[in-house]
């Protein structure tokens, strides 16, 4: 089955041309994703360390291995935008090469996952589940408290905010077109809060056993996968979301205006750019692992 989401996913990989600091983020990844995790759970000099070690691995194994396949990927959907061949054939082809992309990464993530979890002490564990114990109470207080309009609203802001950093304000047509996605949409929200509820046991489960390796890989290998324990409901659910996002997307192509279209090519082409300044050869990125450059 297609994967869930990919139109979303389109949109949110585009807005990564919307930025100047595409290339800074990148040679920084290992910082970055050590100040992430950190934030999640405080991590000691060791742990630290281990993070930063694996995602010089995967950050090297990524430069050598992937970054052309998204220059091609970068261009091909640049070229279908100037010649207005955005439609939803090309968005089902652009978001199922773009799940690849995902998939590869999360494959790569997966053996610091199990070695991160193998190092956590009791007080860590304490701290990640409180942190999901607080994820889950936030989505059941915005449940009770929001109206069906309301998350409507919010569909709407959301979904705008992304667009208009790729391409600038959308027009009232454009806008239209979104109010009318949104309204229509069924609402996941509370498919959402038994799924964090079970993810939620489920890792706390895994983390009983965090010395296992075997079973702790099996279970990151699940984790990075949620989709294949959803319920029949909630997929379907999903899959008429995807639908429905898919055409609202192929429509606001359709609605593109000259100024729009110049400033995603535009995005595009700097992003393209960037790609191209980072492609390297060989096991070794030493140019990339030192850089400070911003884009």
């Amino acid at each position: 089955m297609k994967r869930i989401k990919i139109s979303l996913g389109i949109v949110l990989v585009l807005s990564l041309a919307t930025g100047c600091s595409s290339k800074l983020a990148y040679n920084n990844l290992d910082w970055l994703a050590a100040r992430w995790i950190d934030r999640q759970v405080s991590l000691d000099r060791d742990q630290r360390e281990l993070v930063s070690d694996h995602v010089e691995a995967q950050q090297r194994w990524h430069c050598a291995t992937q970054l052309d396949a998204y220059k091609v990927w970068l261009e091909e959907v640049r070229l279908d935008l100037l010649k207005d061949q955005l439609d939803r054939r090309r968005l089902v082809e652009h978001g199922e090469q773009l799940a690849v992309f995902a998939s590869r990464l999360a494959e790569q993530s997966e053996p610091l996952l199990v070695d991160l979890a193998a190092s956590f002490n009791d007080q860590q564990v304490e701290a990640v589940v409180l942190e999901l114990d607080e994820r889950i109470e936030k989505l059941r207080d915005e449940i009770a408290s929001r109206s069906a309009d309301q998350w409507a609203i919010d569909r709407v802001e959301g979904m705008e905010r992304r667009l208009s950093r790729l391409m600038g304000p959308l027009n009232p047509r454009q806008r239209e077109r979104l109010e009318q996605w949104a309204a229509e949409l069924v609402a996941t929200h509370p498919y959402q809060l038994t799924q964090r509820q079970y993810w939620r046991d489920r890792i706390v489960d895994a983390l009983e056993r965090r010395t296992e390796r075997g079973f702790m890989a099996a279970e990151v290998q699940a984790l990075l996968a949620p989709s294949s324990v959803w319920p029949e409901d909630y997929r379907q659910a999903i899959e008429h979301n995807r639908e429905l996002t898919l055409d609202a997307l192929e429509d606001l192509f359709g609605l593109i205006e000259s100024r729009q279209r110049n400033r995603i090519s535009a995005r595009l082409a700097r992003l393209e750019n960037d790609v191209e300044r980072l492609s390297c050869s060989g096991d070794a990125a030493p140019a990339l692992l030192a850089g400070t450059g911003s884009g």
